[in-house]
């Protein structure tokens, strides 16, 4: 089955990570090839030796006109070359109109869409009125998802809840070598997280409790791994709290891994969440996880069983479990356990591309 995958950017957040552990789950099920703007992650794609077309980004703007030839004739060149029977377009419905515009002289091409969450409502409506007439089958990647694209006006006939996926990895075994490399003593109180410093990751109410956790536990360390508009006013915030000698901001990292394995707790404090990947990576590590109680996050994380869920935007009560769990080594390991127990149940990479290449089978059939 030859896929053409569509996404608005192709940098390294969790829709790229998303698309990347899809087409790997798919393996020999698929020929995929691919349609985006330039982004940082794209050489990973080449290496798996996924095709691909570069276009500018699909804003609306002057310049649009342009974009959308230019990604008709990407279109085109993909198509000529690899004939393939279906679109699949990631989070920027203006791909999927564009991809609906290019494919209009090949008769049955299928469209489907994944969802991965929009920053407000005003998206959620304009997406599902183009969603209702030109998409076959959207993917959401939660339920949380699925009931606010109904609300917003989705057809409920053609949504369906595929949850994120990722693989089960082996904790590596050379975790003195990860914390030398980072400076962190074997006996620190080691949290982290692994997100875009944007607003909506919430990263700032995660510094903000820093300093009520390091007064209790002096060797507490925070890592942050990731990068974005807010990387400066978070390190001078860390700054102004005086805890800078505590916190280490590592920049984007391809593998997250090696930090995860040294982790005691993991933290995902966003105001806004479809289905964090970066919450099922740090189960996968076996690692309990504080994390906010907003979109889909509460279908990965098990209120005091997996982890500790909290309201958005509350640096007090961060401190407050971050201090309860440094308190409490045995409930750490056991919610690390049930949490990578529930990964291996339901959010596996495998899982998640059994249950994709079953809605491409289910559009092909009806469109033929």
């Amino acid at each position: 089955m030859r896929v053409l995958f569509e996404l608005p950017y192709a940098e390294f957040g969790g829709t790229e990570k998303h698309v990347l552990t899809l087409i790997r789950a798919l393996g020999n099920n698929i020929e995929p090839c691919l349609i985006t703007p330039y982004g940082k992650c794209l050489p990973i794609f080449r290496d798996l030796g996924v095709p691909y077309e570069t276009i500018p980004p699909l804003i609306l703007k002057p310049g649009l006109q342009n974009s959308l030839k230019l990604h008709h004739e990407a279109f085109d060149r993909l198509y000529q070359e690899f004939r393939f029977s279906l679109i699949h377009v990631h989070a920027g419905m203006e791909h999927a109109v564009a991809a609906s515009l290019a494919s209009r002289k090949i008769p049955g091409m299928p469209i489907v869409f994944t969802v991965h969450g929009y920053p407000d409502i005003a998206s959620y409506l304009t997406s599902g009125i183009f969603a209702n007439r030109l998409v076959n089958e959207v993917i959401c990647v939660s339920e949380a998802e699925r009931k606010k694209a109904e609300a917003c006006g989705w057809s409920k006939a053609k949504l369906s809840v595929i949850y994120n996926g990722v693989p089960a990895r082996k904790v590596p075994e050379i975790p003195d070598e990860i914390r030398d490399g980072w400076n962190i003593p074997e006996s620190a109180y080691v949290i982290g997280t692994v997100a875009r410093l944007e607003r909506a990751k919430g990263i700032r109410y995660l510094v903000s409790a820093m300093p009520k956790v390091i007064s209790g536990f002096p060797d507490t360390v925070l890592v942050i791994v990731g990068d974005g508009s807010k990387r400066s006013e978070l390190t001078s915030l860390s700054c102004e709290l005086g805890i800078s000698q505590n916190v280490i901001f590592t920049g984007q990292l391809t593998d997250p891994g090696p930090i995860l394995s040294i982790l005691d707790v993991f933290v995902l404090p966003s105001l806004r969440e479809a289905l964090g990947i970066a919450i099922l990576e740090a189960m996968a590590f076996s690692l309990p996880v504080v994390a906010t109680r907003v979109g889909g996050i509460p279908e990965a994380v098990v209120h005091s069983e997996t982890g500790v869920l909290l309201p958005p935007g509350n640096s007090e009560a961060i401190a407050r479990a971050l201090l309860r769990l440094a308190e409490n080594p045995a409930m750490r390991r056991a919610y690390g356990s049930a949490g990578k127990k529930r990964l291996l149940e339901v959010f596996t990479d495998s899982a998640m591309a059994r249950q994709t290449l079953a809605v491409y089978k289910r559009v092909l059939a009806g469109n033929q």
